[in-house]
């Protein structure tokens, strides 16, 4: 993009119109909101994930398109890119939102369930960022954009698997955009807080650990996914084509407390 272009783009709201997006797990809490974000921009978003009748119902209600594809299978994810490619000729954008928690105590936590966790929180982040980070290399141009968490930070009980997952998406994240910065592709992470999604639901039904949270909150209160979307945006847009191997925290000041 040139310089004139930035400023132009910098004048404006955010507009992503001809910007092609992949978002993996978009079809439900922080990548649905993901989605929703890209879309409202003016981005064409092709989400991915593991369940299809959840993908095809957030298609229809956010205007993204679906591709099918297991994220913890490399060749399944260089394909997914592969297609993308063939239809829209580029791929601008990946968001890599796919995640999973399987929470349990330490003492008795099998290998098969903390396989599962780093499968699709580390490693499949990983090759879907390098699948598509070889079509933005060629291309000279490319926003990669990963899901951590405050659990990467601090401890946190029960869930060491992910907490431990999702440090290594902060290590991807940074590891990456050194790397990567001279492609011209620019490799950042949010780290939210405490969302109220479908993998946290069973949380927010606990009285009691929503008051702790509430507590620790300086803004009172866990986030709404659709409150993850302003900064979705931001680092997919041209504003922010001088941060790379940054780690945005939207946690309503939980870390900072």
């Amino acid at each position: 993009m040139s310089a004139t272009e930035t400023r132009r783009a910098m004048s404006l709201p955010i507009d992503l119109k001809g910007r092609i997006a992949l978002v993996t797990g978009g079809g439900t809490g922080l990548g649905r909101a993901a989605t929703d974000a890209l879309v409202s921009t003016g981005a064409t978003v092709v989400i991915t994930g593991r369940r299809e009748n959840v993908l095809q119902k957030a298609a229809e209600e956010s205007g993204a398109k679906v591709m099918s594809c297991d994220v913890t299978d490399p060749d399944a994810a260089a394909h997914l890119v592969e297609r993308i490619v063939e239809e829209h000729g580029k791929l601008d954008i990946l968001v890599n939102a796919a995640g999973l928690n399987i929470r349990g105590s330490s003492f008795d936590y099998g290998p098969e369930d903390w396989d599962k966790v780093h499968a699709i929180n580390t490693r499949g982040l990983f090759f879907m960022s390098q699948a598509a980070g070889r079509v933005m290399r060629d291309n000279g141009y490319g926003k990669i954009i990963n899901i951590a968490s405050m659990a990467s930070e601090i401890g946190m009980p029960f869930i060491v698997a992910y907490g431990s997952s999702k440090g290594g998406v902060r290590q991807i994240t940074q590891g990456l955009a050194v790397e990567w910065a001279k492609c011209g592709i620019r490799v950042n992470a949010i780290e939210p807080g405490w969302f109220r999604t479908e993998l946290t639901e069973p949380l927010f039904n606990n009285k009691e650990w929503v008051a702790k949270v509430e507590n620790r909150v300086p803004m009172g209160r866990a986030g709404r996914p659709e409150e993850i979307g302003g900064a979705i945006a931001f680092l997919a847009s041209p504003l922010s084509d001088y941060i790379t191997g940054a780690i945005i925290k939207v946690d309503g000041g939980a870390l900072a407390a």
